[in-house]
C-alpha cells in the first residue's frame, strides 16, 4: 500500500528510520505539517497525543482511525481527537491482521503502489538532505544543538541505547540520531524532568553489555540529582556517558511564554529571567560524587574527539559527563543586585 510513517513524539524505536516510508518526526511545534495536513486518511497508533489541532491538524474531510490499548484517554481530561473508528486492541496483533487480510486482496493496483512508494521515498530522500544541512555550522566559533547530535551519531553505533530527556532540543535529537534498531531509544513519557539518571543506570543493569548515553538538557541534569545517580553508578559498577545540551538557562519556558505572548513584552526585550547566571561547572558534580570523567566543551573542533574519548573511557568502566556548551537560551545580563535596586 505504500504507507507512510510519520512518528509523533517518539520515545521508542517503533519503525526504521532509514525506511523509505518513513516521513520524520513532529513534537507538537506549533507549525502545520505538510504530509498531516494533505493526508486523507491516518491510522493512529498507540499515540496519546498525534497532533496538537490548535497549530497542526489534518484537512477537515480527513478519516481518521484510532487503535491503541486506551483509544478514548478515559483518565485524560479534555481529549478528544474526531475519529470515525475508535478500536481498542493491541497494536501488533491489530497489524498482523490487516497484513493478512491485504496479502489476500487481489485488486490494489500494484502500479499506483509503486507510484506512492516513489513519491515518498522523494519526501523522505528531501527530508534527510535538510537535516545535513542544518548540520553545517554557520558560525565556526558556535556549538549548535544540530551539530552535537550529529557528532553524536557518527561517533555512536546502532547497538548503543540511547535515552533521551532533550527537552527543546527533543526534535533535533530524532532528526539528527534518527535509531533503527528496537531496544536503541527509550525516552521519559511523563512530564516531569530528571528522568535520564536513574533510566541510565536502569538500562546499563538490563543491558550491561551494551553502551548507554544519556543525552540531557542542562535543567533536566539538574533535576536528575546528579550526584546520588553518579555515586549509585560508580557502587553498581554502571558506568554511562552522560552528554548536556546546555544552552545556559530555561528554553522551555522562554517558550512557553512566546507561545502564548509571541509579541509581548519578553519577546521584545528578551527579558524572560530564564537564564542560569553564572554557569555552573555541571560535570564536576558527578565527577565529586562518583568518580566521574568531567569534560566542559565550548568548541565546535574539539567536540568528537571529546566524544570518543569519553566513549572509551565509558567502556572501560567509568562514567563520563560532556557539559556541552550551546549558545545561550536568552541574552539578558542577569544582574539582580541591579534589578532590586529598580
Amino acid at each position: 500500500m505504500a504507507i507512510p510513517v510519520l512518528e509523533s513524539v517518539p520515545n521508542y524505536v517503533n519503525f526504521p528510520a532509514s525506511h523509505p516510508l518513513h516521513v520524520g518526526y513532529q513534537w507538537s511545534a506549533p507549525v502545520q505539517n505538510q504530509i498531516l495536513a494533505e493526508a486523507d486518511f491516518i491510522l493512529v497508533l498507540d499515540s496519546d497525543v498525534p497532533w496538537i489541532p490548535l497549530e497542526n491538524k489534518p484537512q477537515k474531510d480527513c478519516k481518521i482511525y484510532y487503535i491503541d490499548v486506551d483509544p478514548l484517554k478515559e483518565k485524560i481530561p479534555l481529549w478528544y481527537i474526531p475519529s470515525e473508528r475508535f478500536f481498542k486492541a493491541d497494536s501488533l496483533v491489530a497489524l498482523q491482521q490487516l497484513n493478512f487480510y491485504l496479502d489476500g486482496v487481489e485488486t490494489i493496483d500494484q502500479e499506483w503502489v509503486r507510484e506512492r512508494y516513489q513519491a515518498f521515498s522523494k519526501i523522505h530522500a528531501e527530508q534527510r538532505a535538510e537535516w545535513k544541512r542544518l548540520e553545517q555550522l554557520t558560525d565556526s566559533a558556535l556549538i549548535t544543538p544540530q551539530f552535537l547530535t550529529a557528532c553524536v551519531r557518527e561517533a555512536i553505533d546502532e547497538d548503543t541505547i540511547v535515552l533521551t530527556e532533550s527537552i527543546t532540543n527533543y526534535e533535533i535529537v530524532s532528526t539528527h540520531l534518527p535509531r533503527n534498531k528496537p531496544g536503541t531509544l527509550f525516552g521519559s513519557g511523563a512530564s516531569a524532568l530528571g528522568w535520564h539518571g536513574g533510566a541510565a543506570i536502569g538500562a546499563k543493569l538490563a543491558a550491561p553489555d551494551k553502551t548507554i548515553v544519556s543525552l540531557t538538557g542542562d535543567g533536566s541534569y539538574i533535576f536528575s540529582n546528579p550526584t546520588p545517580v553518579h555515586w549509585m553508578a560508580r557502587k553498581y559498577n554502571t558506568p554511562f556517558l552522560t552528554i548536556i545540551y546546555n544552552n545556559r538557562g530555561w528554553g522551555a519556558p522562554r517558550m512557553s511564554e512566546l507561545g502564548v505572548h509571541p509579541d509581548g513584552m519578553a519577546s521584545r526585550t528578551d527579558q524572560f529571567w530564564v537564564n542560569f547566571d553564572p554557569s555552573a561547572e555541571l560535570a564536576k558534580v558527578a565527577e565529586a560524587a562518583g568518580g566521574a570523567f568531567a569534560r566542559t566543551v565550548e568548541k565546535p573542533g574539539e567536540l568528537m574527539d571529546a566524544i570518543v574519548n569519553a566513549l572509551e573511557i565509558v567502556k572501560g568502566g567509568r562514567s563520563a559527563v560532556l557539559d556541552v556548551r550551546l549558545p545561550q537560551v536568552s541574552q539578558q545580563q542577569s544582574d539582580f543586585r541591579n534589578f532590586e535596586k529598580s
